[in-house]
């Protein structure tokens, strides 16, 4: 059984990323994730936020995105949704990366694949013309075992 348990509409604005990490690390704190392990998903979570605003977007902050969070079949699953330029499918493809060395390091581009290290499960759903689907799903702890 799905039950959504968070929905959160936001303005594609940077400045409420704080929020939305303080929602997301409460949570899953609260559904038996370390400390650490939360604030991965929380960093992984941020990440496809900020792909949304920046990329959907171009930054201007015009658009709207929306998070939901929910349990289902053990696991927790996170949709965000927007309506901005659809991602290029090879931009959302898993990559082997080897480690850049420290004075190569640029920012920007390793945030998808973050998403993929993080998670058990990514799928990105560009839209044909508009908008965007990512559901990024985890195992809650008491199921790893």
């Amino acid at each position: 059984m799905k039950q959504d348990d968070i929905h959160i509409d936001l303005v594609s604005d940077p400045r409420l990323l704080a929020s939305v990490r303080g929602l997301v690390r409460t949570y899953l704190v609260n559904e038996g994730f370390s400390s650490e392990r939360a604030g991965e998903i929380v960093l992984a979570v941020d990440e496809a936020c900020t792909n949304a605003m920046r990329h959907s977007y171009g930054g201007k902050g015009e658009g709207r995105l929306r998070l939901t969070v929910r349990l289902h079949d053990g696991a927790i699953e996170f949709i965000l949704k927007d309506r901005g330029v659809p991602v290029a499918p090879e931009k959302c493809e898993r990559k082997e990366l080897a480690a850049p060395a420290p004075d190569a390091l640029t920012p920007g581009g390793l945030g998808v694949q973050l998403m993929y290290s993080v998670f058990d499960d990514v799928k990105f759903s560009p839209g044909k013309k508009a908008g965007n689907r990512v559901v990024m799903r985890i195992k809650r702890p008491d199921k790893e075992k």
